[in-house]
């Protein structure tokens, strides 16, 4: 019971400072916001059937199978694709990567005794 009597105290403190927070910080002020548009939002959603968003008929396929090379489908023997470009006329193929140099650089001096 005193567990019950504890809670209860508790809920009514907070309770009596929501006004306080309300008025005085903004930040509390824009998270009560938030959460209730949250909220809202959650709700409209819930109430929202499954069978309103359903097409009554939807097309087996929806490009001819003529037409599907054309729309984005690589062909069985199709090319590869060039090497990726940095810069206009310039491939990846003849750039090298090397190790950082050691001279000390983004490194704090150390301090004098």
């Amino acid at each position: 019971m005193s567990m019950l009597v504890s809670i209860h105290t508790w809920s009514r403190s907070l309770t009596a400072a929501v006004p306080f927070a309300w008025h005085y910080d903004t930040v509390f002020r824009w998270a009560v916001i938030g959460a209730s548009i949250a909220l809202a939002v959650f709700l409209l959603r819930l109430t929202n059937l499954p069978a309103q968003h359903t097409q009554t008929s939807a097309p087996a396929l929806s490009v001819p199978p003529e037409l599907s090379l054309a729309y984005g489908s690589p062909a069985a023997g199709a090319p590869p694709a060039p090497p990726v470009k940095i810069a206009p006329g310039r491939s990846l193929n003849s750039f090298t990567i090397t190790r950082a140099p050691t001279d000390g650089f983004g490194t704090a001096p150390a301090a004098p005794r």
